[in-house]
């Protein structure tokens, strides 16, 4: 009898133990949910917002940054929000969007999310016609690295002016020390993206002084809308801007119309894009002899900090081979 009560003892002992032991596991987990709640959701629309708000947060603790699209999505022309989107979204603190209508599911958005931080990367920035949609404006300001430029600023602003009204203790970490920390990379940033500016500002000048020379010719047809911006400063009249929808795809008519007007008005550059299938502009090459060149829209890559400035780098060198 004696020994089954120790038995019994012992018994009770171990589930005491084992209770105790989940109860602490419990609690623990409970600790560290409670410091995740602390952290900071930035999410971002695009690729190319993603990059920028990357070199920003870097190294700080407490900011979690995810992108709504894939890395590889592109421009968001006609996006729709999927539910994971939406569920990504409703545990936003903050959405980092490049704004000028790419993110034309926006209203949607803030109806769905009142409470959500909108940063709009564009807030300030004129912004020139869209030759694809007439009326609208062209929203690849970022191809431009001046203006990028605009978009880092305003993204340090936003991100300083959230940090700055939160309530004490909403986040793990103190909100002086994340700005300082926020200011000191858009700093950097801004280093390395005027380093850009000096260079791209430097070939596009030169070509413009040759377009009004006469010494090469000043018209270009593009494929997207996105190197609107950089044959704007550089003086080159875009006489066409091919429209790429893998939807509906270009037809024999409007590839003909294309080189029509490429032979009738003597252009001698084509400038499309590396995300876009090269057939089509390998058969405007062939029946015009025009010259093909591939500008990097920073709209895709493997989400390095440096993807933007790389991209920018090929195209400056793309520029010079174009008007050498």
């Amino acid at each position: 009898m004696k020994k089954k009560m120790i038995i019994l003892v012992s018994i009770m002992a171990i589930i005491i133990l084992v209770v105790f032991t989940i109860s602490l596991i419990i609690n623990k987990n409970g600790e560290v949910d409670k410091e995740d709640n602390k952290s900071i959701s930035v999410v971002t629309s695009f690729y190319p917002a993603y990059v920028l708000t990357q070199n920003l947060t870097d190294q700080i603790p407490g900011i979690k940054v995810d992108s709504l699209t894939d890395f590889s999505a592109g421009c968001l022309h006609d996006y729709q929000l999927t539910t994971n989107d939406m569920k990504l979204l409703a545990n936003a603190d903050v959405f980092i969007i490049n704004g000028g209508g790419m993110e034309e599911y926006l209203e949607d958005v803030i109806a769905s999310h009142p409470k959500l931080t909108v940063i709009d990367l564009s807030e300030g920035i004129t912004m020139i016609e869209s030759m694809e949609h007439a009326g609208e404006d062209n929203p690849h300001v970022w191809l431009d690295p001046e203006l990028y430029t605009v978009q880092i600023k305003n993204a340090n602003k936003g991100l300083e002016q959230y940090f700055m009204n939160l309530d004490p203790g909403s986040i793990s970490g103190d909100s002086g020390d994340i700005i300082d920390k926020l200011n000191s990379n858009a700093n950097d940033y801004l280093d390395k993206a005027l380093d850009i500016v000096e260079e791209m500002n430097q070939i596009l000048e030169s070509v413009k002084e040759r377009a009004l020379s006469n010494d090469i010719s000043n018209k270009v047809v593009i494929f997207h809308d996105s190197f609107a911006y950089l044959a704007n400063k550089a003086g080159l009249e875009v006489a066409y801007a091919v429209e790429i929808d893998d939807e509906h795809p270009l037809s024999a008519g409007e590839i003909a119309e294309v080189i029509d007007i490429i032979k009738g008005e003597g252009i001698q550059y084509l400038f499309t894009e590396e995300q876009h299938d090269g057939t089509i502009s390998d058969r405007i090459k062939e029946e015009t002899g025009t010259e093909v060149f591939i500008i990097n829209s920073a709209v895709t890559g493997d989400g390095s900090k440096d993807s933007y400035i790389e991209a920018m780098r090929y195209n400056i060198d793309t520029l010079k081979e174009a008007f050498k």
